[in-house]
């Protein structure tokens, strides 16, 4: 098993430091806890062209809180592609603060609007809420298009764990033409099972924030019922019918609970003749993409992300 340096110091300075298991929290406790390492790690944010936050209403009357990332060439005058970023967080913590440094990288690499997506926490939230709302976000994109001279033939979904997974819902529902034309997904090590069946699911290092243990506590908050994890738009892998998705990207960490499922679902897609590339960060754990100061790969995979999302690019709109 490779496990890079900065991993496995970041590992063992957990251990030393008697860091709490996720799972062992409640959720509110949880987020809060999230928000501290955030504190603590104090990243400088990359500068952009300028944010703005949103808000819309969504189909339940419920508040979904946006904010958009504009990257330093932006002109108003021209027609931008556009991401739609879904934070990761096991549907239980997470929010527009925690993958804001994220957020304003992809933007700068990609040189796109990013806008992130703040959905409902589970369990106060459980599914579908968050996949509800994901939809109602896609939806709404077209009321600012003119406003922020977004490109909608170029619209690309992207997030990370959970929030890969409703990015992968979204793109096949798009496929289906149930909701707007996804011009490409892009996942980091998305979560697609919620089986928790994959033998990757005993990955299990000393100071990991993800095992079987952290997954299974996040699935019983999401979930109504176990009957549900074998729900196609709770666990993408079982969908019947993968034909004509958008292109798409993967990437993956080798010391992930989550990389067998993301390997399987890349074999579906294959499988299905859609374009799927794949790039495993071997020696990287679950979460790595959001925390460039413990882990400098983060940086590498943002600017593979960028040229994912640029690679994908349909001839733009005037």
């Amino acid at each position: 098993m490779i496990i890079d340096k900065e991993t496995k110091i970041f590992l063992e300075q957990r251990v030393k430091n008697n860091s709490k298991l996720h799972h062992l929290l409640e959720p509110k406790n949880l987020r809060e806890e999230r928000l501290k390492q955030l504190k603590e790690d104090n990243l400088i944010p990359p500068k952009i062209s300028a944010f703005k936050n949103k808000r819309i209403k969504s189909r339940s009357d419920k508040d979904i809180n946006l904010r958009f990332y504009f990257p330093d060439n932006f002109n108003e005058n021209i027609k931008t592609p556009i991401i739609v970023f879904f934070h990761g967080g096991g549907f239980v913590m997470g929010n527009l603060e925690t993958h804001d440094y994220t957020c304003r990288s992809i933007c700068n690499e990609a040189e796109m609007i990013v806008v992130a997506v703040d959905y409902s926490l589970s369990p106060e939230y459980k599914f579908p809420h968050a996949l509800s709302e994901s939809k109602d976000v896609l939806q709404s994109l077209s009321d600012f298009e003119n406003e922020f001279s977004i490109d909608l033939n170029n619209l690309f979904v992207c997030g990370d764990s959970a929030g890969g997974n409703l990015a992968t819902v979204l793109a096949i529902n798009s496929s289906k033409k149930n909701i707007v034309p996804i011009q490409g997904q892009i996942l980091i090590y998305p979560c697609v099972d919620l089986t928790l069946t994959m033998r990757s699911m005993d990955i299990n290092l000393d100071g990991m924030t993800l095992t079987y243990e952290t997954m299974n506590y996040f699935i019983d908050h999401y979930l109504k019922s176990k009957k549900d994890s074998v729900n196609w738009e709770a666990s993408p892998l079982f969908t019947s019918d993968l034909k004509n998705m958008p292109e798409t990207f993967i990437f993956a960490a080798g010391l992930d609970p989550l990389l067998d499922e993301g390997v399987a679902y890349k074999k579906r897609l294959e499988y299905f003749g859609n374009k799927v590339t794949y790039k495993l960060y071997s020696g990287q754990i679950h979460g790595f993409l959001s925390n460039s100061k413990h882990f400098p790969k983060s940086l590498e995979c943002i600017k593979e992300i960028g040229g994912a999302a640029k690679s994908m690019l349909c001839n733009r709109s005037a």
